[in-house]
């Protein structure tokens, strides 16, 4: 029950960050995938930015929950759905082996920064 409570107020923390267009769902477990049409990288890198602080700095009962973001976004390398969500997943993984609660940017090469 307390980790339904900690994912509702996650939910909570999306829903008053972004904009009317965007899109937040929950995509499995404890992870959330967002959609942003017509954003650039840096207004997404901001967009995440804003919501990993959002979390960070939200009263959750019996402890602190923060968020690892990874960001990818539609080029010539990532077309589809599938290679979108592998992009976003693996700057995510990039993200939580860099000490969680920061953001990861998915690269042409595969890697994050």
């Amino acid at each position: 029950l307390e980790g339904d409570k900690a994912l509702q107020t996650v939910g909570q923390c999306l829903k008053s960050t972004l904009r009317g267009a965007d899109v937040a769902a929950r995509f499995g477990g404890e992870e959330f995938s967002i959609l942003l049409p017509q954003t650039n990288l840096p207004e997404a890198v901001t967009i995440a930015e804003r919501i990993r602080q959002k979390v960070e700095q939200t009263e959750f009962p019996n402890r602190q929950v923060t968020v690892s973001i990874g960001v990818a976004t539609c080029s010539a390398e990532l077309q589809n759905v599938p290679a979108l969500i592998e992009a976003a997943d693996k700057a995510l993984y990039q993200a939580k082996h860099s000490g969680r609660n920061n953001v990861q940017i998915y690269l042409k090469n595969g890697d994050a920064e």
